[in-house]
């Protein structure tokens, strides 16, 4: 699976910026269209059902001019009576997003200018303009590394996606996607007051490495694209 290869890697940036040079410039229709029905057989993408809502965290502008951005498959698989959540705090992404819904008239993605946490506060976070997929937490950044001169730091409003469904009027999901770069846990941890009602979730990692997904009752059963899917086993 590519997502185990490490995106820090020499091979990982040279094979990204080689793919994007050539989906950036491609026809929206066509990128997408052909990715639609490469991922219709692939998890979590086949799994995603009509009338579904689903919650992604994350949505860099690069994924989604390159055609991979899992916010417009989702969009697509649930329909018009299915419900897309994006959770996103990068001003930039945010901006492409609901350039690129009103563009393509897409009804059915709510998108929400927050970082995902596990309460309501604030968060140093740092931004690649070049490479909005490695955006990240200030907080979880690993200090071994030797690439913090490419970011630049802003403060960003964070807040649980508990409460940020609770000010949508959302009661359960259907499939939460977590893709960040090192925050998972905290995120994890913001969904405790829905854990019961979230039917599957999406993130990278093994089960030994987020005691919170198991505590919640959560049991990995597959592998998809960006990582390893759980589901909820009633206790």
């Amino acid at each position: 699976m590519f997502y185990k290869v490490s995106r820090l890697s020499v091979f990982h940036n040279i094979l990204r910026r080689i793919a994007n040079s050539i989906l950036f410039v491609l026809p929206v229709s066509l990128k997408y269209g052909v990715g639609e029905m490469f991922r219709s057989t692939r998890l979590p993408y086949k799994m995603i059902e009509k009338g579904w809502t689903v919650v992604q965290i994350g949505a860099p502008w690069d994924l989604l001019k390159a055609g991979r951005s899992r916010s417009i498959y989702f969009s697509k698989r649930v329909g018009d009576d299915g419900r897309v959540v994006v959770i996103e705090a990068d001003e930039a992404n945010v901006k492409a997003l609901n350039v690129f819904i009103e563009n393509h008239g897409i009804n059915n993605i709510t998108v929400v200018q927050n970082a995902a946490w596990s309460k309501a506060t604030q968060l140093r976070f740092l931004i690649d303009d070049k490479h909005p997929a490695s955006n990240l937490v200030e907080e979880v950044y690993d200090s071994g590394r030797v690439d913090r001169s490419k970011y630049r730091e802003v403060l960003v409003d964070a807040n649980s996606v508990d409460n940020i469904l609770d000010s949508l009027q959302i009661d359960s999901v259907d499939f939460l996607s977590v893709t960040s770069n090192g925050s998972e846990d905290e995120i994890l941890k913001g969904i405790e007051r829905r854990a019961t009602k979230v039917r599957y979730i999406s993130i990278i990692g093994e089960p030994e490495k987020f005691k919170t997904i198991c505590d919640y009752g959560f049991v990995q059963f597959a592998e998809d694209d960006r990582g390893a899917l759980y589901r909820l086993v009633e206790k």
